[in-house]
């Protein structure tokens, strides 16, 4: 597949790819994958196997997509589900734990997904790359239904953030 690229860019999709002890192993599997394709990837951690809990990963990743610093990201966990509990909890974050390939296409196509989730124990290495692959090469279908729907998510987003400053303010 070629290189992947935004609209309207032309430099390489800065990848941000994190991951607990349990993705360890497979994020030094992906990383290559991710460079094969031309990304640019920065490793967010964790840099070991030894344990470690995945709120901080998880947060430091999605904070950095959301501030703009990276295109995309990609977390790992044992199962890939508190990580992308935790990343959606960022405002602007569409994480989507993908366990097949119609999940990758999905996630991209329909929901311009920017935050790629992988369960590291469900699946292998092969999977997990042609997971990676696919969604990084499905676009998002922009215009129509799918946009209206990620743009109703993100006016969601606005109004809880501020009736949670409007709480704040009132306590």
């Amino acid at each position: 597949m070629g290189r992947p690229r935004t609209a309207a860019r032309t430099r390489a999709l800065r990848v941000a790819i994190g991951a607990d002890h349990g993705g360890f192993a497979l994020k030094a599997t992906l990383i290559p994958v991710l460079n094969a394709l031309g990304c640019e990837v920065a490793d967010l951690g964790t840099h070991s196997p030894a344990p470690c809990d995945y709120p901080a990963v998880g947060f430091k990743v999605a904070q950095a997509i959301a501030g703009g610093r990276y295109d995309r990201g990609v977390l790992l966990c044992k199962s890939g589900v508190g990580i992308a509990i935790v990343a959606n909890k960022v405002p602007g974050i569409r994480a989507a734990a993908c366990h097949d390939l119609f999940d990758a296409r999905r996630s991209r196509a329909h929901n311009d997904a920017n935050v790629l989730v992988l369960g590291a124990e469900t699946l292998s290495d092969r999977k997990a790359a042609q997971i990676v692959t696919t969604w990084f090469a499905t676009p998002f279908e922009s215009g129509g239904r799918h946009e209206r729907r990620v743009k109703q998510i993100a006016a969601i987003e606005r109004k809880l953030s501020r009736h949670q400053t409007s709480d704040f303010r009132h306590q």
